[in-house]
């Protein structure tokens, strides 16, 4: 669905992120000839800004490692015993109580400082230090100090060194998390799906305000918004996404998004949202493009409508209405088996490989799979475009349930051809047969990624093929229907002149009349 172009972002694994952190910390290191704990922790005190570090090096160096804590602090020969109470109070505080002070003047020797100062403390101390201040904490700082709270050593890879080969490991994950989160010069983020270790680096100017931000594809299988780290919302920006997916947005049903099949002359098929045209006031039986057979009036699948009216023949419920979150539950549900079919796809290709099918047939099939799954997201999405974009614009909401029920028959109509051509392909007996699948296919794919593409620039641009106009001017105790200008109250939410009881009735005797005259 997007043009074709080469993808301005790659997706690393945390290794290959670890390799790059490492170089640009040897490049420091190398070239101002200063150790590799202390380049690590001059550029994780700039946020990984080598040229800053550069720059700072240059013009000050003396300044620059005394503001990061690489410089000796000078201590007093003398301290008074105040100060030593102190320092040995603060050096039990997450000390375990099996550990007596005895053993602190036995051990003193294995107590552990910086290379900057002499503040020693043990490893169980230096752990719980370490763990209650930065690595369980949810943000990164951009510098690790000594335990001393009147200190401010820097403490690098050659202080943790010292400590045990759990605390060294905890040690690189942080600096690796700080490289992660806190660059300032690379845009890397972490991919934001459940036990997923790739991570995304950017490589051109990504314009952050940008509503409609870029959609990035996680070698997991996840898509995302750049700018949010959201599931992918297109068509709906970033805000509106965000507040739909509040409890306090998802709890809202109006009766105003309800699409009754009383009101106009199709019905919405209850499984794929199909919209079908239903010329007859009376209840019948129709037929969806996803071989669903349902009742015209109550919206029950054939089998159910018989169970619940045997002997009648009526309906039982006389008027069913879907409202915006069921619609988006019926496209989450769509959703999830569209991802369903690309996983069984790809588990069965590799239990399984077929001896006709090449490997470009494969990326075929698993190309077109992969746009259903894409398609199928847009259009849960546009239940909260309709949600908040239309609210109280009938003509923009009946043109976008018009492209809705358009776009929905035509993925659905490719969906039916994807299956059909890949259940003869895996069934082929020989490799002519698989010649017509070869040219169909990708041509269909290419066509409703076209479709979907122009479908969502439609919607993003605001309907702008509607002409919605302002009969108020401003906000007001009314709000003017855009197709009759009668004014509502506020507390309206279907126009009274448009959609009142005796006026459909009325025009429901006039198309009798017509038919009956005809």
């Amino acid at each position: 669905m997007e043009h074709d172009r080469g993808k301005p972002y790659s997706v690393l694994t945390r290794n290959e992120i670890s390799v790059k952190m490492k170089k640009q910390i040897n490049e420091i290191s190398d070239i101002f000839f200063i150790s590799k704990s202390d380049a690590t922790v001059l550029l994780m005190y700039l946020r990984w800004d080598s040229l800053r570090v550069s720059e700072r090096l240059g013009e000050n160096k003396e300044k620059l490692l005394m503001d990061s804590g690489l410089k000796s602090v000078v201590v007093d020969p003398n301290p008074d015993s105040s100060s030593e109470i102190s320092l040995e109070t603060d050096v039990y505080e997450f000390a375990d109580d099996d550990d007596d002070e005895e053993d602190y003047n036995d051990d003193n020797d294995d107590l552990i400082s910086t290379p900057f100062c002499s503040h020693k403390f043990d490893t169980t101390y230096w752990r719980e230090y370490l763990e209650k201040n930065f690595y369980y904490v949810e943000k990164i700082q951009t510098a690790i100090s000594c335990p001393d709270q009147d200190c401010r050593s820097a403490v690098g890879p050659d202080t943790i060194e010292k400590l045990t080969l759990r605390d060294q490991k905890m040690y690189e994950r942080y600096i690796l998390r700080s490289y992660i989160e806190g660059n300032k010069v690379l845009m890397i983020k972490q991919c934001p799906a459940r036990d997923c270790n790739y991570v995304i680096e950017f490589h051109q100017e990504n314009d952050d305000d940008d509503e409609y931000s870029l959609n990035v594809v996680c070698l997991c299988g996840h898509i995302f918004c750049w700018r949010c780290r959201l599931e992918s919302h297109r068509p709906v920006t970033c805000n509106k996404a965000s507040d739909w997916l509040s409890s306090a947005s998802r709890k809202l049903s109006d009766e105003s998004f309800s699409l009754c099949s009383t009101k106009t002359k199709t019905v919405t098929c209850p499984r794929c949202l199909c919209s079908l045209e239903s010329d007859t006031k009376m209840p019948q039986f129709l037929t969806c493009v996803c071989r669903l057979r349902f009742c015209s009036r109550c919206l029950r699948s054939e089998e159910a409508h018989k169970i619940e009216a045997v002997d009648s023949g009526f309906c039982v419920k006389t008027e069913v209405g879907i409202l915006c979150e069921d619609r988006w539950n019926v496209c989450q549900n769509l959703l999830e088996q569209a991802k369903s079919d690309l996983e069984a796809f790809e588990e069965s290709n590799i239990k399984k490989p077929s001896d006709l099918l090449r490997e470009q047939d494969i990326m075929i099939i698993r190309e077109g799979l992969m746009l259903i799954v894409q398609c199928r997201r847009v259009l849960k999405w546009c239940c909260v475009y309709d949600y908040f974009y239309t609210e109280y614009e009938n003509s923009k909401k009946e043109y976008l349930r018009y492209l809705q029920g358009n776009a929905i028959a035509a993925l659905q109509s490719y969906s039916n051809t994807l299956q059909e051509q890949k259940d003869i392909v895996l069934t082929a007996a020989t490799y002519e047969e698989c010649s017509f699948f070869r040219h169909t296919v990708p041509t269909a794919t290419s066509n409703i990624g076209n479709y979907f593409y122009y479908f969502i620039k439609t919607l993003q641009d605001g309907l702008v093929d509607v002409k919605v106009k302002s009969y108020n001017g401003g906000a007001g105790p009314f709000w003017y229907c855009d197709r009759c200008t009668y004014a509502n109250t506020w507390h309206d939410k279907e126009c009274e002149m448009c959609y009142d009881d005796s006026a459909s009735l009325v025009g429901e005797l006039s198309d009798l009349s017509l038919n009956k005259v005809s």
